[in-house]
């Protein structure tokens, strides 16, 4: 009995020992095939573009580590990815480095094998790869969790002299041998090092520099002579470099149009370090689907040079996107290689002239990205511009690029009211020394169903700077509010009851009660008084009236009459004033305010420190004339900030009817006394005009607030490119009562796109112009003349009545609902600041604080000191907590008596992975420190 029991032991232990070394043998074999994967996705063709910079001869800081961890400021991260581009100015394209397997000298990952021990405290230090997995004996020391390879490391660099100093140990304690040898260009750097003494100890470390020469372009790091060796950082500081060749061109984006049989050519700047006079050999590689289509030049090529490359040849490809990599090389020198892409359209179709950023640039600031210049063919019967029904996450797309791989990266996609734009924001910072790629697909059409011809861009992020003092120590957790799921909410306000109001673009009102602990919103009440009274509108504008209170409710409302965003009437804008316990009764005001055929309209209102309600009045045209997408003259009162009376307005019976006249010799000859023109209709020039102009040339304003400096802020959406501009005529009336008499200005057409500002009206200065020009008021300078118009001749300046901006923000973000923040909350880290809705090229919130929160006397009218100071943004590698990721923020309102916000998410282009609604940031209270576990590995290798 008992030798049957010691058999069938035996055989049990043989059967284990059989079932462990299957196991681990069918393991090895995974990990065989997983390698295997990573390698060939690391052999995907991914076409990544050079930078257009000359070599940039720095220092290089790489850490090894773990993906999660960041690594410290000014060091560059590696994480086991396999030998590929790295995003970042170097050597005229993106930094090359990343893993290679010892034994076949081919890319290989090394993901996993990463580690971020607890200590010691110095990132660089308790961060650090396995560079000889393989070592580690899996009967002995237990599963290792990561890739079993033996790699080394490399980074592509100019030839030359190197110092290089390498750390390598492991603060933890673990079983597995471990004798650290790191070798760089064949030196030994570290020998036979065996980390040594208690955890975290500095015995447990080692650091060495050596100086190299690097004749191959490749800096090399390997382990052999060690085992289960791990290297924490290395630095590379250049001492001397060879000397190398550049390759600069004027644009790597180029585009020609098959209908007009163009004569093109691209400049090409070609040098070397140097500076000598040298013979240069060119060669060209195309991509697939068409060669030869770059003509090279026919001049010498000796010394520094620009060169015209002529590709009038690719106007006879069909349409597409084409791509050729010039590298120029010399004798003793680097070679240097630059990628240029084409874009070969049709006038038939709507395509892309330009995006930003530019194609092969290094994004610096994380913000924008967007097609902002489009050509979008004209078509009898159809509205101009882009279809933004067509724009959403599978037309319009950025992609994450690395190792050969795409990363959809999630983000908002929308258009313009104009449809002249596509933008892209991410729902998070991109990552900083990455690489993406923005593309645009025909699935987008304009309103006739013309396809968008296919676009893309690639472009890099650099690590942007951070400006210590826009950061603010505020924080918000975003909440949906219930109930308020698709619906189209354009205003949103308290009244002087303490309820909660939004107002509908339909124009219903609703109205709930707020509990100012959770920041929740309930009690439901639909006012329609105005849908009642005039049906379905598009109503834009909600407002209290200076005068109104808890008992004794008046509101004012903005709308059009006309329900929907085409093709409008031309004198089409209203406000109304409701009033009584549940706004029951209603009165229109003003009638036959001007608007353009789609979004641009009677916007919203504000009462001013004065009593005076102030009004926005949208543009009738891109850029003051005519033009194919507005399709729509300026009238006299477009493009503005209007200023209502109430004293007057009471004086007359109402509504008042503020129709213009087109007739630029009536409007000349405008009485100074009366409030009607010689036909009779509506004279804006007046004293005792109730309504006149305040603030003339704001193309678009959505919103505007009275600051408690005494200061109006009003963000404005610029030009989406595409537009005309009116030639100056002499003798024309402006709206501070002078007569043109400056100079001769052109008329331009196609103008390119234009900044979205932030102006600021100084109530203490005559009205001023501020940029949109309308020929009926003698304004024709489009924004700061040549300098944003390079269609103007180069000497067009501003207006002289040009008032400049307080804040540019740059291309395409749409700035629209606009308040003063007035908690104390965050310790008044907010107070006194502005918060904007960026609807389009953001999807976020951005804080700017002025110059002077406070009103002064100043000097000579000497107020640039409102001007805005800081600025920080819901997106951006420093964004703020909670505000960013919206679908088109429209409007913003806070709750005063805790900070909390209130935003309008509009979601214009309905696209089905976001939702319109009201959301809830609540202000998020700091956290109370406790003491936090150690996570502690049990598994150390």
């Amino acid at each position: 009995m008992n030798i049957f029991k010691l058999f069938r032991n035996i055989l049990l232990l043989c059967a284990l020992l059989f079932g462990t070394l299957f196991l681990l043998f069918f393991e090895y074999k995974k990990d065989l095939a997983k390698a295997s994967i990573k390698q060939q996705n690391t052999q995907l063709a991914s076409e990544i573009f050079s930078l257009v910079s000359t070599p940039a001869v720095e220092t290089i800081k790489i850490n090894f580590q773990d993906e999660k961890t960041f690594p410290p400021p000014g060091w560059l991260k590696d994480a086991g990815e396999p030998f590929s581009n790295h995003p970042g100015i170097y050597e005229g394209s993106q930094l090359v480095y990343g893993w290679k397997n010892t034994a076949d000298s081919m890319p290989v990952s090394l993901g996993g094998n990463g580690r971020a021990r607890d200590e010691p405290e110095d990132v660089l230090l308790s961060t650090f790869i396995h560079m000889q997995a393989d070592d580690i004996n899996r009967l002995r020391y237990g599963t290792f969790n990561g890739t079993r390879v033996n790699g080394y490391w490399e980074l592509k660099v100019l030839n030359g002299e190197y110092k290089v100093t390498v750390a390598t140990g492991d603060g933890a304690i673990g079983k597995a041998k471990e004798i650290d040898c790191i070798n760089v260009e064949g030196v030994k750097a570290i020998s036979n090092f065996v980390p040594f003494g208690k955890l975290r100890s500095p015995g447990r470390f080692k650091t060495a520099t050596v100086t190299v020469t690097v004749s191959d372009g490749y800096l090399t790091i390997d382990a052999e002579g060690g085992t289960n060796t791990k290297i924490c950082y290395v630095e590379v500081e250049p001492v001397t470099i060879a000397p190398y060749l550049y390759l600069l061109p004027a644009a790597q984006n180029l585009l020609i149009n098959k209908d007009l049989n163009e004569n093109k050519s691209v400049a090409v700047k070609l040098g070397n370090s140097l500076k000598q006079d040298i013979s240069y050999h060119l060669t060209a590689n195309y991509s697939a689907g068409a060669t030869n289509w770059l003509k090279f030049p026919a001049n010498t090529l000796n010394g520094d040079k620009e060169l015209l490359f002529d590709y009038s040849a690719a106007g006879k490809l069909p349409v597409g996107t084409y791509r050729v990599k010039l590298q120029a090389s010399a004798p003793g020198f680097s070679t240097s290689s630059v990628t240029i892409q084409v874009n070969v359209v049709v006038n038939s179709r709507p395509y892309v002239i330009a995006s930003i950023p530019e194609n092969g640039s290094c994004m610096v600031n994380n913000t924008t990205i967007a097609a902002n210049n489009l050509y979008l063919p004209a078509i009898n019967g159809f509205t101009g511009g882009i279809n933004n029904v067509t724009i959403n996450n599978k037309t319009v797309k950025l992609l994450k690029m690395s190792n050969g791989n795409a990363e959809m990266v999630p983000g908002n996609v929308q258009g313009t009211g104009g449809g002249d734009a596509i933008s892209f924001s991410p729902l998070h910072p991109l990552e900083p020394n990455a690489y993406y790629k923005f593309i645009i697909t025909s699935g987008v059409k304009s309103y006739s169903g013309k396809s968008l011809i296919p676009y893309e861009s690639s472009f890099s992020t650099a690590t942007a700077p951070v400006d210590s003092s826009n950061i603010l120590k505020a924080e918000f957790t975003k909440v949906s509010v219930p109930g308020t799921q698709n619906k189209k909410y354009t205003a949103l306000t308290f009244g002087p009851d303490g309820k909660f109001y939004a107002l509908k673009i339909d124009g219903g009102i609703e109205r709930y009660k707020v509990d100012h602990t959770t920041g929740m919103l309930s009690g439901l009440e639909q006012i329609n008084t105005m849908i009642k009274k005039h049906g379905k509108t598009t109503a834009i504008g909600l407002t209290f009236d200076i005068h109104s209170t808890a008992k004794n409710l008046i509101a004012w409302v903005s709308y059009s009459s006309s329900s929907g965003l085409t093709a409008a009437p031309m004198f089409d804008g209203n406000i109304s004033r409701i009033n009584g316990p549940k706004l029951e009764n209603e009165q229109q005001v003003i009638v036959n305010l001007p608007r353009s055929t789609r979004d641009h309209m009677v916007n919203s209102m504000a009462f001013g420190p004065d009593s005076a309600l102030y009004i926005s009045i949208g543009s009738n045209s891109s850029a003051g004339n005519y033009d194919k997408g507005w399709q729509r003259n300026e009238t006299l009162l477009a493009g503005s900030v209007l200023r209502l009376d109430i004293k007057k307005l009471n004086k007359i019976k109402w509504p008042l009817d503020v129709k213009t006249t087109a007739n630029q010799n009536l409007i000349n000859h405008a009485s100074n006394v009366t409030a009607k023109m010689a036909d009779g209709t509506y004279n804006p020039y007046s004293i005792s005009s109730p309504l006149t102009i305040y603030a003339s040339g704001i193309r678009n304003a959505y919103d505007m607030v009275w600051h408690s400096n005494g200061q109006l802020y009003i963000p404005a959406n610029g030009s989406g490119g595409g537009g005309n501009s009116p030639a100056s005529v002499k003798g024309t009336k402006r709206p501070n009562g002078t007569y043109y008499n400056g100079p001769a200005i052109a008329a331009t057409q196609n103008v390119p796109v234009q900044h979205d500002w932030l102006f600021r009206v100084n109530p203490d200065k005559p009205v001023g112009y501020f940029g949109h020009p309308n020929p009926l008021r003698g304004e024709y300078v489009i924004n700061r003349g040549f300098a944003d118009n390079p269609v103007f001749a180069p000497n067009v300046k501003p207006d002289v009545n040009y008032r400049g901006a307080a804040y540019d923000f740059g291309f395409n973000k749409s700035p629209n609902g606009i308040i003063e923040y007035k908690s104390d909350a965050f310790n008044g880290a907010l107070k006194g600041k502005l918060l904007i809705c960026r609807f389009s090229g953001g999807g976020d919130i951005i804080v700017l604080e002025p110059g002077s929160k406070d009103k002064h006397r100043l000097l000579n009218n000497a107020d640039t000191i409102y001007n805005i100071k800081h600025v920080a943004s819901g997106i951006g590698n420093n964004g703020l907590v909670g505000m960013a990721g919206f679908a088109n923020p429209l409007d913003i309102v806070e709750d005063v008596k805790n900070g909390n916000l209130y935003i309008s998410e509009f979601n214009w282009n309905e696209n089905p992975n976001l939702i319109s609604q009201i959301t809830l940031l609540k202000v998020k209270q700091p956290t109370v420190k406790q003491s936090i576990a150690r996570i502690v590995y049990s598994n150390k290798h």
